[in-house]
């Protein structure tokens, strides 16, 4: 190939990279929305996958044109990395590495997830639920608290729906517990909230004009 022919496709090459990059935010962006909105668990767990998947791609390369995809760079470029001291600088990119899919969903629910217990038969997605709990407080992220309120308020439903003929298959609770963000969890779960913002804003702000550059490759097309 000619230099002119390299340079063309070098250019197009890396505009196709950085669509698929605002491709992949878009798609995240949306379903962040949706789950905000409709307060759907399902879209919810959404969210947590998709942002998984969205932070494993850490780059792609060809023809020697790079786009990266970090959470090193996710943390760092939202406004509380900047804010914070030295120590929870530090631990920031960490924290948001460490996350797997329905941790990221516990996390943005803590607060905002009903009356969490264990229970003699419980489904599968209550044991994944309490075990990303337990996860999230043994990286500091959240804490655990017993709580005989919540235990009491619980085994009354139990006793109400069985007095009134209805279903209740997860038998009685073991122990009942409520959960809070740390000051770490509060520094992850805001600068997730603010990397969401802040790609929003850009995958509705208008499209830039099209540099000379790309003039020059698709008039050569």
């Amino acid at each position: 190939m000619t230099h002119q022919t390299i340079r063309i496709s070098l250019m197009l090459w890396e505009r196709a990279l950085k669509s698929l990059n605002a491709a992949l935010l878009t798609a995240l962006l949306c379903v962040a929305l949706y789950a905000f909105v409709t307060n759907l668990s399902e879209a919810r767990g959404a969210i947590g996958k998709l942002f998984v998947k969205f932070t494993q791609i850490e780059s792609i390369e060809g023809f020697n044109v790079k786009a990266a995809f970090r959470v090193d760079q996710i943390a760092q470029a939202t406004p509380i990395y900047q804010a914070l001291p030295a120590d929870m600088k530090d631990m920031l990119p960490d924290d948001i590495r460490s996350l797997r899919a329905n941790w990221v969903e516990r996390l943005l629910y803590v607060g905002d997830q009903g009356k969490l217990c264990e229970f003699e038969s419980p489904t599968q997605k209550m044991v994944e639920d309490h075990n990303a709990d337990r996860h999230l407080s043994a990286d500091g992220l959240i804490t655990m608290k017993d709580s005989r309120e919540v235990k009491a308020q619980v085994l009354e439903d139990m006793h109400q729906a069985k007095a009134k003929n209805r279903g209740w298959p997860n038998g009685a609770p073991r122990s009942c517990y409520v959960t809070e963000l740390t000051e770490r969890g509060r520094n992850v779960k805001t600068a997730l909230a603010q990397f969401l913002r802040a790609g929003f804003a850009a995958a509705t702000a208008p499209a830039e004009r099209r540099d000379s550059k790309m003039k020059v490759a698709e008039m050569a097309q």
